[in-house]
Formats: C-alpha cells, sequence, structure tokens
C-alpha cells in the first residue's frame, strides 16, 4: 500500500503522537509499504532518512502562548498536488490541527479513503492553548462547522490569514470576525472551561465524522466520542510498543528511587506527585523521586521542590532519549503519574514492559493499564494524600512490588508493536475496500 500521513509534530519534537508514527512507520516501510509523512519544517533540522519513507516538510510558526505546538499553513492546492504526485490509496491523518484539516480538505478533493487517529483528548488540549480563546471559537463553531462553509472557510485563506494575524487579533477580534464572516460576538459572561469544552466537542465532531474510520488509542476514548456524537465506524487500537526496546527488571531489591517520565505541561499535574512525595519523605531516609523531561511547568515544579525542602531527595533529570529512558526504567522501584489526559501513555506502557508497578489516577485510559491491586495503584485525581500513601504502601513492601512488576510485565504483552501494525494494515485495507 501507499500511505500519506498529516500530522501538526514530527521529529525532532518527542511526544506520545511522535513517538506513534515514527515506529508504526517504520514497521509499516519494512514490511514494503511506501509512506509519505506531511508534517511541520522545524527551526531543528531533522532527516528522516529511513528506507521507503518520504518527509514533505511545510514551514510553520508557534503562538506565543505555547511554542509547543507547531502550526504550518501550506496551502490546499500545494498539498493536492503532492498526494497526487504520491498516489497514496490511504490518508492517515493523526491530529486535528492546521495540517490535519488541511489534508481531510485535500482527501475530500481527491476522494481519497482517509482515517484519523484520535490521540489527544481534545477538551483538556483546548483548555491548554491559547487560539481558541483568541478566535472566539466556541462562538463561530454553529456557523463555521457547517460542513460548506467550514471547507470554505479554510479553501478561501481566511484562516490562515486569521493566525497569521494574531497580534492584531487580540486587539480587534469583534471587527475582524464580524468583517469577514458577518458575525457579531458578543461573549456571555459564562465560565470559560465550559465554553471551551463545548467548543472543543462541536470541533471534535466536525473533524472527526469526516473520517472513514476513526481509530482511538483506549477503549475509553472509543466510548467518549460515541457518547458525544462521532458517528462514523471507531475502532480502539494501541499505540503499541516495540517490547525488544525496554531493558526488564531482574531484581525487585529497592533502588529507593521512583520516577515520573513525559514532558512537563501544567496538564501533567507533577505538582501532585512533588506534594504527595513531600508528605512521605521525611520518613522515608535515602529515598529520591527522579522526574525525567522537560517543559513549560519546569521552572515552577523546580521552585515547588525548592519550597518544599526536597532540593536534595527530588531531581530534575531534564529530556532524557528514549532509547536511553529504555534501558533505565529497570533502575527504579516504581512508576508515578497524576496526569488527567493521557490517551494511553507511551512511558506506561514502557514501565510496565520493565516490571514497574504503576501509581496513576483514575482518569481516562490509565485506568485501562494500571489495574489497581494487579499491577499498580490507582487513586482520585488530584488526590495528594491518597497518592502519599500509595507511596507509602509501595515503597514499605518489597514482595508487592515485584507482584505488581510482574503483572505489569505480563499484562503489556498485548500491546507488542508488530501485532498493533498488523492490525492497522487490516484496518487500512477494510476501509480501502469500503470505498471501493
Amino acid at each position: 500500500m501507499r500511505i500519506a500521513y498529516f500530522t501538526d509534530c514530527y521529529m525532532p519534537e518527542i511526544n506520545g503522537v511522535v513517538t506513534s508514527i515514527e515506529s508504526h512507520t517504520r514497521l509499516l516501510a519494512e514490511r514494503g509499504h511506501e509512506i509519505l509523512i506531511i508534517c511541520p519544517k522545524y527551526a531543528e533540522p531533522f532527516v528522516d532518512d529511513r528506507s521507503g519513507i518520504q518527509v514533505a516538510r511545510y514551514p510553520s510558526f508557534s503562538f506565543v502562548t505555547n511554542k509547543a505546538t507547531r502550526v504550518a499553513l501550506p496551502s490546499t492546492v500545494s498539498l493536492v498536488q503532492r498526494l497526487r504526485r504520491f498516489d497514496p490509496d490511504i490518508v492517515h491523518v493523526q491530529t486535528p490541527l492546521s495540517l490535519g484539516v488541511i489534508g481531510l480538505l485535500a482527501t475530500k478533493i481527491l476522494r481519497l479513503p482517509n482515517v484519523q487517529t484520535y490521540h489527544t483528548y481534545i477538551p483538556d488540549f483546548m483548555q491548554y492553548i491559547e487560539p481558541s480563546r483568541i478566535l472566539r471559537l466556541d462562538q463561530l463553531s454553529d456557523r463555521v462547522m457547517n460542513t460548506y462553509v467550514f471547507e470554505r472557510w479554510i479553501e478561501s485563506g481566511v484562516w490562515r490569514r486569521i493566525v497569521r494575524s494574531k497580534d492584531f487579533l487580540e486587539e480587534h477580534t469583534d471587527e475582524l470576525l464580524d468583517e469577514l464572516l458577518g458575525i457579531s460576538v458578543e461573549v456571555a459572561e459564562e465560565d470559560r472551561t465550559e465554553l471551551t469544552t463545548r467548543f472543543a466537542w462541536r470541533y471534535t465532531r466536525a473533524i472527526y465524522n469526516r473520517a472513514d474510520l476513526v481509530l482511538t488509542p483506549s477503549s475509553t476514548l472509543k466510548r467518549e466520542l460515541l457518547k458525544h456524537g462521532v458517528t462514523v465506524p471507531v475502532d480502539y487500537l494501541s499505540n503499541g510498543l516495540d517490547l525488544g526496546l525496554v531493558a526488564p527488571k531482574q531484581s525487585w531489591a529497592p533502588t529507593r528511587r521512583m520516577l515520573h517520565a513525559g514532558r512537563l505541561g501544567f496538564e501533567k499535574n507533577v505538582d501532585v506527585v512533588i506534594k504527595a512525595f513531600a508528605r512521605i519523605s521525611s520518613g522515608l531516609p535515602g529515598w529520591e523521586l527522579h522526574i525525567a523531561g522537560d517543559g513549560p511547568a519546569r521552572e515552577s515544579l523546580q521552585k515547588l521542590a525548592e519550597r518544599l525542602g526536597l532540593q536534595q531527595s527530588v531531581r530534575f533529570l531534564g529530556f532524557v532519549d528514549r532509547s536511553e529512558l529504555a534501558g533505565t526504567y529497570r533502575d527504579y522501584d516504581l512508576f508515578v503519574t497524576a496526569s488527567t489526559i493521557e490517551t494511553q501513555g507511551i512511558v506506561l506502557l514502557e514501565s510496565m514492559a520493565a516490571g514497574l508497578p504503576v501509581i496513576g489516577v483514575r482518569a481516562l485510559a490509565i485506568p485501562e493499564l494500571v489495574r489497581s491491586g494487579r499491577n499498580g495503584i490507582i487513586v482520585p485525581p488530584g488526590d495528594i494524600q491518597g497518592m502519599a500513601q500509595a507511596m507509602q504502601r509501595m515503597t514499605d513492601d518489597d514482595a508487592l512490588r515485584e507482584r505488581f512488576g510482574l503483572a505489569a510485565r505480563g499484562d503489556v504483552a498485548q500491546h507488542d508493536l508488530s501485532g498493533v501494525v498488523t492490525q492497522l494494515e487490516t484496518l487500512y485495507k477494510q476501509t480501502i475496500a469500503a470505498r471501493g
């Protein structure tokens, strides 16, 4: 098959979406499929020279309020021409932002079957980025999300002009929208979170109901999409993990170290982990909490650790390459996360594959992986005391950690990458056949 991928993030950026794309396309190319990846261009050059994989990069920028999110805005005409030259059998849209939306429109123009993966829980993501607030998108959704208006809006270039005019827009939002779309915006005094969530689900329906098939990395997300009005076929497909890359634990004798790994965004709630550790650290001499990763919340987290007097016991490791991390999970006693937005979590799969028991929260997909009393402990979201008690229980009981760790290693076997990609090939073929 010839498969085109559209994504708003790719290497050298590192996150769960990029990891999933890289591992899936690598194995697909090894099996003889031809891959085209359409993605943003980054300031830091990166060459993907894997055989069977072409990468087309487009100039991009980021918002001052969220530098991690890239916005690439190539013309639809240029993308249609690029797709025509590649002549794909199917298109896989991985993200619902600018490149994903324009890619979706290109598939409609060329009448190509498209699969979309719902990697990110959009209601939480929308609250984290500023464009939805800047553009007052909740007020626009009824007009813009109409199929005809939505596609005409993007195709006409209005979307590009709006985003590129973001500095002007902050001062003249109402006038600009009234001029462009005939809409007079009067934002009611409502809870901003409620407005953002309502728009997020409208946006989700508008994007994902234009797919031939939607994939989600957890059953929880599948239920959420169906519950909120996604009417096209939705299937669960794990992101998968190359189990051979993770070094397994050989001993559960205490190393007196616990680990949190992942991007340090405010939405990850790493402060909850630090505060929970602070409550038990005085009774755990020699124990350390290591935090691997970087992101916008790092500075505030370091200041929090200092205020709590944890400078010696909380270590910030900064960005750790995934290949290096895969070999060091086994050097820890347990993995801890307080994130409430995990749609699956590559680091969770990796830590479990290494044989680490996990402490997590009862939110989105985490309880699907972490089964309390079997391979870890689940606590309510934001429950600092509950997390502290779970840490205490884990650190006190070597046999419990070993039992949980062995169960974790066994449970993660079903997410083996080879089997996942075989399922993906089957889904591609079924989607192509259904479209004729």
